[in-house]
């Protein structure tokens, strides 16, 4: 979408001033003001990607294009309340089309049918909202045509209860970005048109499409023992445990999709990385002693300053000393990232190496040690990182149980 400004010949080149400016390409809503309108404009941090202006002699307008925007009309039918529909990218239609049987006329050839597969007309849970990916079509059919198509739109329809507009944004993101991270491909909103009681909103993110990766599906689901297809996890309770850590959920997916779009080396830290977004904090542990462990201390000093050479240096080493009577008395502590994977129930030698192998090999390539580790072997590692990141995103949905035992 974009927006014409107008201007008098009073503010000649008003267009130059404003692409110089420092807000020319931030939120529009932190630039523009709207005084009035026909019909109600939403614009949810939208951003101004693009300014033009115009190349005629009279120099009486420029155009700014914004990257998302909603259009409000009154629901005057008051048809459909509290439902809605979000459009996805062609990645999302290889999701949607699993729930589908194919195109068929077995039964009549004039007539052609798609029904959903078995097991898959459940509306799942998130919150005030239920939602099931569904495929819309589209036909170009015209009267005398000899011959028309159909299209197919995926989209994710919803319901929904007392939830305002960043709520149902939200939650769709959530959404997308869960089942992006199942079938291990980048899910994107195009569009989310909804009604409530009063209005009728369509909002649509405009942004020009920047490269899209359309990668295989690498699924997550022979991971776990229950909850081992689609259908089966949308019926967990995993929005509730992904709405309670949305931030770091949402980077350990950012990384691991990521790293299906990188070079190796890009890889491996990204799905390491997932380890150190969901390291647990570990509570300083401290040894017991009795009473008398200052006397013993000081006998221990008095013993050890009477081997200095320099009696001058007693003072500094007395510092030191009180220094390491404090270090001494905490306990070694284990290493946070092992015990994190040990408390989701994630044995890494079980994807084939020890959590220490894969640490040296994140060390060397942090330190840009890279022609050290051969591609073979980074691969290998890359598939094992892989499996274990995807199981700790797993276990912080959770289904920690899930995977215990998973093969």
């Amino acid at each position: 979408m974009f927006l014409k400004i107008y201007f008098d010949e009073g503010n000649s080149r008003i267009d130059r001033k404003y692409m110089s400016s420092e807000n020319s390409h931030g939120y529009f809503e932190d630039t523009f003001e709207i005084i009035n309108a026909e019909i109600g404009l939403l614009f949810n941090k939208s951003r101004i990607y693009r300014t033009q202006s115009n190349d005629v002699e009279t120099y009486d307008h420029f155009t700014i294009y914004v990257s998302d925007v909603g259009i409000i009309f009154p629901n005057v039918h008051k048809e459909y309340v509290n439902e809605g529909l979000a459009v996805i990218d062609s990645n999302g239609l290889k999701v949607v089309n699993g729930f589908y049987s194919f195109f068929t006329n077995l039964g009549n050839k004039n007539q052609y049918s798609i029904s959903r597969m078995n097991g898959m007309k459940d509306f799942y849970k998130a919150s005030k909202m239920t939602y099931r990916p569904e495929l819309n079509f589209v036909s170009n059919e015209t009267r005398g045509s000899k011959k028309f198509t159909v299209k197919k739109i995926p989209t994710i329809n919803f319901k929904f209860n007392d939830l305002d507009f960043e709520d149902i944004n939200l939650r769709i993101e959530d959404i997308s970005y869960f089942i992006s991270f199942c079938f291990g491909i980048r899910i994107n909103i195009k569009k989310i048109h909804y009604r409530t009681a009063e209005e009728i909103l369509t909002y649509r993110k405009t942004l020009p499409d920047h490269k899209t990766y359309i990668s295989e599906f690498l699924t997550i689901f022979n991971l776990l023992e229950e909850n081992y297809n689609i259908q089966r996890i949308l019926n967990t309770n995993w929005h509730k445990f992904y709405s309670k850590a949305r931030k770091k959920i949402n980077k350990a997916i950012d990384n691991y999709l990521h790293s299906r779009e990188v070079d190796l080396t890009a890889s491996y830290l990204l799905l390491f990385n997932i380890i150190e977004i969901f390291n647990i904090k570990q509570d300083i542990e401290h040894f017991e002693f009795d009473p008398t462990i200052e006397e013993n201390f000081d006998e221990a000093f008095t013993l050890i300053s009477s081997s200095l050479i320099n009696k001058d240096d007693e003072e500094l080493l007395k510092n030191k000393w009180n220094w390491l009577k404090n270090k001494i008395a905490i306990k070694p502590m284990k290493s946070p990232l092992e015990e994190t994977l040990k408390l989701n129930n994630i044995d890494s030698d079980r994807f084939g190496y020890p959590f220490s192998n894969l640490k040296k090999t994140r060390d060397k390539l942090t330190h840009g040690s890279l022609n050290s580790i051969p591609e073979k072997k980074l691969k290998s590692q890359i598939r094992c990182l892989r499996k274990i990141s995807a199981c700790l995103i797993l276990a912080n949905l959770g289904l920690k149980d899930d995977i215990a035992n998973a093969t």
